[in-house]
């Protein structure tokens, strides 16, 4: 009889801790300035989480080189495997502040969605932008907030709401 309560509790407790981890896991996570490698938002209403758990692993990502100068930074959303891709790039106005993502400008952004028929679709930034609260080449680490509504090759809008992003760099 012990042991049958002993397995029960174990059972519960095993219950409630993925009961909240789902409940972590449906909410949009904090923006933060100190490279807790994670990129999040609602595309379209739904959260998008791509968050690096350990050195193994390499999404989200970033890049910056000062010669060129050119940053880039792209995730994959974890809670839909193989299914959603985002990233930007940025060639202007590269500091704190906010910059303009358009289809004519130098900075861009792009986001890929594997559509139902199993086929892989890119939307292009048509509008939105992207400001960063920290930008750190000493430190390595990037953060920001943005919006961007995306433009697919049929006319399909996408808009990614409430996006942030903070990073360190390898």
């Amino acid at each position: 009889m012990k042991t049958f309560i002993t397995f029960f509790l174990v059972l519960i407790s095993l219950f409630f801790l993925h009961a909240c981890k789902n409940e972590k896991e449906s909410e949009l996570p904090p923006a933060t300035t100190s490279g807790k490698n994670i990129i999040a938002g609602y595309l379209d209403g739904k959260l998008f989480v791509s968050r690096r758990e350990g050195l193994l692993t390499i999404d989200p990502s970033v890049t910056y080189d000062s010669s060129t100068p050119v940053f880039t930074l792209s995730g994959r959303d974890q809670l839909v495997p193989d299914g959603v891709i985002v990233g930007f790039t940025l060639k202007e106005n590269l500091q704190t502040g906010k910059s303009q993502i358009t289809s004519s400008s130098k900075n861009s952004a792009v986001l890929i969605v594997r559509e139902s028929s199993g086929v892989l679709v890119s939307h292009t930034a048509d509008s939105g932008y992207i400001e960063f609260t920290r930008f750190d080449p000493v430190e390595r680490v990037y953060s920001g907030l943005f919006e961007v509504t995306f433009k697919g090759s049929l006319g399909q809008i996408i808009h990614f709401k409430e996006g942030r992003f903070d990073l360190k760099a390898f």
